[in-house]
């Protein structure tokens, strides 16, 4: 009994440890390109745009609000992320037209630095967030 008792033990550790992902945790937005289908450019920095993102293990939500501070938009639903894949599913929030759409991303984390990228209703996205905690 001791060693299933161990083994038990052990395998709930490696299983908590794997279900973990590195984009877990708190994030501020520090800049951002958006090219729409037009072409048309906007750069912006994180203090034009403050935009919070938070994920667990497979959930994600996030509120933006404008330099002003008046509310922009804000989103929760689910995520997956499998290697550089990452892939998100509006569920809730003040998008309608985004809700229960899966958007496909690559992401990359490099130290405190989160590099997103890919497409989202016709307009390319490039985002590098900053983790928070």
């Amino acid at each position: 009994m001791k060693h299933f008792t161990f083994w038990a033990f052990t395998m709930f550790c490696f299983a908590a440890a794997a279900e973990a992902t590195p984009l877990q945790g708190s994030w501020m937005l520090k800049s951002a390109v958006y090219t729409k289908a037009d072409g048309t450019v906007i750069t912006l920095s994180g203090d034009e745009l403050k935009s919070v993102k938070v994920l667990s293990k497979s959930y994600f939500s996030f509120v933006t609000v404008n330099k002003d501070g008046s509310f922009s938009s804000a989103l929760t639903g689910s995520y997956q992320l499998k290697g550089n894949d990452y892939n998100e599913t509006p569920l809730t929030g003040s998008v309608i037209n985004m809700l229960n759409k899966t958007y496909q991303f690559k992401a990359r984390v490099e130290g405190d630095l989160w590099h997103h990228s890919g497409m989202e209703d016709g307009m390319k996205i490039e985002e590098v967030w900053v983790r928070l905690d």
